[in-house]
């Protein structure tokens, strides 16, 4: 099961302390070299309370188990490292030129195989019976292993469409972003101006007042919405932009806190704590690609959710003038009466087509969300037209 947020933050606090707790040790020797033990106090002073800080964060995660159970996870820790992870180090580090590194890594290696044997030890007699050593590779299987894998041929066309839907698929996603600005402005146009013709026709207005006047309400409608879609976009996307430039420069002041993040955030999505960790690891390398990581796990934020104002304005624009323009069309035919019906009848059918429409955009039931729009819109249209009804009773207007 995933770990909550409050275990996922545990894991970060964790980090952070037994982080800080190494931190004032090493600066406590440093000073302790320079001839000032009254500092290297402070410092171990510092480090001691982290380490109960630290502890105090294991236990309410559940990470200390039976006597036993500890050995059994020293020792698996152990064994990864000396088997997995060092190993790596030193190679990568080699490859880079890294030899202080390297050194470094090796002296770990060696005491971290001290460590290994001295708990499979501590276990052996614990359990009163010898630990089965894992069994040598054979000759045989380390060649078969060495020998490069034959990628059958439909798998290398998997990976060639693979590789095109990443191009393709993002660009996708992100005209996608656009069904809410092309709804609610289809929406919008239709309810507003069949309100307000409805209201008018109620009134005993001529069909020349009720299109000049629906026209008019277009018109503002579509100035007003796009105008507002826009400035509202931007602003998302500036905060947006600014809420992630921060995040980018936290991973360049403290990427060892970031890495924290996550790893505890990889962990709260159920992928193992050594896993995490070595996903961290790779992705640190790459500081774009942690920085959309940690958008996405952190903050919540994806590259799609940013916006384009201008695209975003421009199909609200569009939206709602198409919209609009549905209900006013038939009061081109000189009788109010005749020609509201046949507005409440286009307008109904435009309105199931904008759900219809949202509804297989997001695999949804056509009919339920078709249905769904077509109350909302008609449930406007009758109090534009009650509210109509009741200015022409109060101003003795005969309809």
């Amino acid at each position: 099961m995933a770990a909550s947020k409050t275990d996922a933050n545990l894991q970060v606090a964790l980090a952070g302390e037994a982080d800080a707790n190494r931190r004032y040790l090493a600066y406590g020797i440093q000073s302790m070299n320079e001839g000032r033990p009254d500092i290297a106090q402070l410092f171990f002073e510092a480090a001691g309370a982290e380490t109960v800080h630290a502890l105090s964060h294991l236990r309410t995660l559940g990470a200390i188990g039976s006597t036993r159970e500890n050995l059994v996870q020293a020792a698996t820790g152990e064994a990864e490292e000396i088997d997995v992870t060092y190993p790596r180090m030193i190679r990568e580090a080699e490859q880079e030129g890294r030899l202080d590194a390297a050194a470094s890594f090796r002296l770990a290696l060696d005491r971290e195989r001290h460590h290994r044997d001295m708990f499979r030890r501590a276990l052996e007699t614990y359990d009163g019976q010898p630990q089965r050593e894992a069994q040598p590779t054979t000759s045989r299987s380390a060649s078969a292993a060495a020998r490069p894998p034959v990628i059958p041929t439909s798998a290398v066309a998997g990976q060639r469409r693979a590789g095109q839907e990443l191009q393709t698929e993002p660009e996708r996603i992100e005209n996608l972003s656009a069904i809410r600005e092309l709804v609610f402005g289809a929406q919008d146009g239709l309810v507003s101006t069949f309100a307000v013709v409805a209201g008018l026709a109620a009134a005993a207005a001529e069909p020349l007042v009720v299109l000049l006047a629906g026209a008019l309400s277009v018109v503002a409608g579509v100035l007003s919405m796009s105008v507002g879609t826009f400035l509202s976009s931007r602003a998302q996307r500036q905060v947006y932009e600014a809420e992630l430039e921060r995040e980018r420069g936290e991973i360049r002041r403290h990427p060892g806190e970031e890495a924290a993040e996550l790893i505890a955030s990889l962990i709260a999505r159920g992928m193992p704590r050594g896993d995490a960790a070595e996903v961290t690891r790779r992705v640190a390398r790459h500081p774009n690609l942690m920085l959309d990581l940690l958008g996405m796990f952190e903050l919540g934020l994806a590259p799609q959710r940013l916006g384009r104002p201008v695209r975003d304005a421009f199909v609200m624009a569009v939206a709602f003038a198409a919209g609009g323009l549905v209900p006013l069309l038939p009061f081109l035919y000189p009788q109010s009466r005749v020609a509201l019906a046949a507005s409440a009848v286009v307008s109904i059918g435009a309105l199931f087509v904008v759900g219809a429409l949202k509804a297989r955009l997001a695999q949804l039931s056509v009919v339920r969300s078709g249905l769904e729009v077509v109350a909302l819109g008609v449930g406007s249209g009758l109090v534009g037209f009650a509210i109509g009804r009741l200015a022409s009773m109060a101003l003795g207007v005969e309809v």
